[in-house]
């Protein structure tokens, strides 16, 4: 007896599942004319699994690992319970039990006995034992494939209904559910007005960041903190550029996904849309960080108040699962000038309008500075750098190129240090 899904109803929208269970319950009732329109169907629903098994780098059971991506992006009453790892019981779980059946049944299915009946040979080809090119481009698909392919595993050992269920909750408790189980770092997409994902990411780590230990340490115990459900505080990283301010956020995600962190970037002209960003937020069982990068404001500019009122608190509690991490080249976030001091004789109130001004700063609890280096530390950091690509740095020759190469790239940075180290193993066809 078959079933109508209740939680994973979502299952019943997508066209390659509607075409495999739709065929597998009508074929018995199917004239000739039918069942070839249906063969045909069906052959293109499975070669849009070879080619979504591809890009997503996804090898074996390609209809396995299509309903393993269904589940793992299922955002519903059941899945979002066990993403916050709520106690099983009540009727939604009762329900989502007996989907569980049904699913089972389609799951393990020999389809191959269907395309006998329809006269195909699609599935029977790739269908369990699809293999991906090994280096396939870097996408959206290949960042979730290697998370839809954990689960598709645990779906594929599953030997009864019961066992598909604990597979199943198994990850929503691991990853979670929906895009945040399957992507990491985000961005707020003001058309569309959603969070959509950022791939792919830039690989990079806190031990390819030389220097700067005492900033990295203030940041990742912070970070830690708030992973941890700790107190912590909202970050301002300012300096001069290409210290590596960006990178240490970055370096963050990279290094605390594993553990629930996820990074969401949100640019100065979308702060209108924090509150959007935090309703989408707010509920979920992951630490959201919030990142702006390069932030600073010009004095005509209002969107700082947008900032003040998430970091201040309203009438609605501000969520615990969420931070700011911003960078900026500017100390106190907003322009100065020297025409501020002649506005004076305009406004009754020039102190309290200043404060205002520059208070945004105040509302970051932890600032971390990070200052350009001495000469001495932006040679270590090349050497550094230059060891990760084979280049000699013994001859004298070497110093002399770093030193003239950040006089003509903005002084001595991290950033100067890695152009110029990148620059000789270009040459040096490294």
């Amino acid at each position: 007896m078959l079933y109508e899904l209740v939680p994973f109803r979502s299952f019943e929208q997508d066209e390659i599942y509607s075409c495999f269970t739709g065929i597998l319950e009508s074929i018995g009732t199917f004239d000739d004319a039918e069942r070839a329109e249906s063969a045909e169907w069906f052959s293109n629903s499975a070669a849009q699994l070879a080619c979504y098994a591809e890009r997503a780098g996804i090898k074996g059971n390609v209809w396995t690992a299509w309903l393993a991506k269904l589940f793992a992006e299922a955002e519903n009453p059941f899945s979002l319970a066990h993403e916050r790892r709520e106690p099983g019981g009540g009727t939604m779980d009762g329900l989502a039990m007996q989907d569980m059946e049904q699913l089972y049944f389609y799951l393990k299915y020999d389809y191959a006995k269907l395309e006998k009946r329809m006269n195909v040979n699609m599935m029977r080809r790739f269908g369990k034992t699809f293999e991906p090119s090994a280096n396939g481009p870097a996408s959206l698909e290949r960042a979730a494939g290697a998370v839809i392919a954990e689960l598709a595993d645990a779906m594929e050992k599953a030997g009864s209904p019961q066992e598909l269920y604990r597979a199943v909750t198994a990850f929503y408790h691991a990853h979670g559910a929906g895009r945040f189980a399957l992507y990491n770092g985000f961005r707020w997409d003001d058309k569309a007005r959603e969070i959509v994902p950022a791939a792919p990411l830039e690989d990079v780590t806190f031990d390819k960041l030389f220097g700067y230990e005492e900033q990295k340490r203030a940041l990742i115990g912070n970070t830690i903190a708030f992973i941890e459900g700790r107190p912590a505080n909202n970050v301002l990283l300012y300096g001069e550029g290409g210290t590596g301010k960006s990178s240490s956020i970055k370096a963050l995600l990279n290094e605390y996904a594993p553990r629930g962190l996820r990074m969401i970037e949100l640019y100065k002209h979308q702060m209108a849309d924090f509150e959007a960003v935090l309703d989408a937020v707010k509920w979920r069982n992951y630490k959201f960080i919030i990142f702006m990068d390069d932030l600073s404001f010009e004095q005509f500019e209002v969107e700082y108040k947008f900032l003040k009122a998430f970091i201040e608190g309203g009438l609605e509690k501000r969520p615990d699962n969420v931070l700011i991490y911003a960078t900026s080249n500017r100390r106190h976030l907003m322009k100065e000038t020297w025409g501020d001091r002649d506005d004076k004789s305009d406004d009754m109130h020039e102190s309290e309008t200043m404060q205002e001004k520059m208070s945004l700063v105040d509302r970051f609890g932890l600032m971390i500075r990070y200052f350009s280096p001495e000469q001495e530390q932006y040679l270590d950091i090349a050497r550094k750098l230059a060891a990760e690509y084979g280049i000699d740095t013994s001859s004298e020759e070497f110093e002399k190129g770093a030193i003239r190469w950040e006089l003509k790239h903005g002084g001595f940075s991290g950033r100067s240090a890695r152009q110029y180290v990148e620059h000789l193993a270009g040459l040096a066809g490294k």
